[in-house]
């Protein structure tokens, strides 16, 4: 499904459209069994490591490295139009997140921690109040990237980052609006977006969903040289090096 002029002019003005229905059902129930049973330890996966401690799992990165059906919803045939429209051509599948239940996490831009990115957020299931929706300011995407030379820190999730992030969405003056989502929708948006994930008022509640990030097939500004860079042809690439 390629973006209409609608759709595109939304993204380009606010950083970010929703794409209703766009994932079957079937296939949303199929991605929460699977990772229900990776997390239950009822299914072993070479390369998931799940916490010895007992700590309950909320969510796990790149699971698309080491499990075929993550790397399936990476290169899902229902985002290629999609996430090409906003791009403009090609693109590749770099990062994934699987997430059992809301992050709260505080506001972030993506790009931060992934050069050239855009995103696919795809609701596995009913995303509201209750289980920890997102926070997104509209317009932000078109300002300030803050940068690991703008802090003084080495570590990428610091809380001094998140400081800053927080100092930026009160100087652009835009309003923080709210996005929930049904079961199978699809909310595209900008690397440079500030966004976060907003309080859960329904302790414990789950909140399936599935993060994934792509740059432009072309990009020379992605730096992760040990992250495998996959196209929805199938194709897999070594980073791009810059001449």
């Amino acid at each position: 499904m390629k973006l209409s002029e609608e759709q595109l002019k939304s993204y380009d003005e606010t950083g970010f459209v929703i794409l209703k229905k766009l994932v079957p059902d079937s296939d949303c129930d199929e991605l929460i069994d699977h990772m229900m049973a990776i997390k239950n330890g009822e299914k072993v996966v070479e390369g998931i490591k799940l916490p010895d401690d007992g700590e309950d799992l909320k969510r796990i990165h790149n699971p698309h490295s080491h499990d075929p059906l993550c790397m399936k919803w990476l290169i899902h045939e229902k985002l290629r139009e999609p996430l090409e429209s906003i791009c403009g051509g090609k693109v590749d599948g770099i990062q994934t997140m699987y997430f059992w239940c809301g992050s709260e996490q505080r506001r972030h831009q993506d790009q931060y921690y992934l050069p050239d990115c855009f995103s696919a957020w795809i609701a596995l299931e009913e995303v509201s109040d209750k289980n920890g929706n997102l926070g997104v300011q509209p317009g932000s995407h078109k300002g300030k990237l803050v940068t690991r030379d703008m802090l003084d820190t080495d570590d990428a999730f610091d809380e001094m980052y998140n400081d800053a992030v927080d100092e930026l969405f009160e100087a652009n003056k835009f309003d923080e609006i709210t996005v929930s989502m049904e079961k199978g929708d699809v909310l595209l948006f900008h690397g440079v977006l500030i966004h976060r994930g907003r309080p859960i008022e329904n302790e414990g509640s789950s909140r399936h969903a599935m993060a994934n990030h792509y740059i432009p097939y072309d990009s020379k500004k992605w730096t992760f040289d040990w992250w495998k860079r996959h196209s929805f042809d199938g194709e897999v690439r070594d980073n791009v090096k810059t001449s």
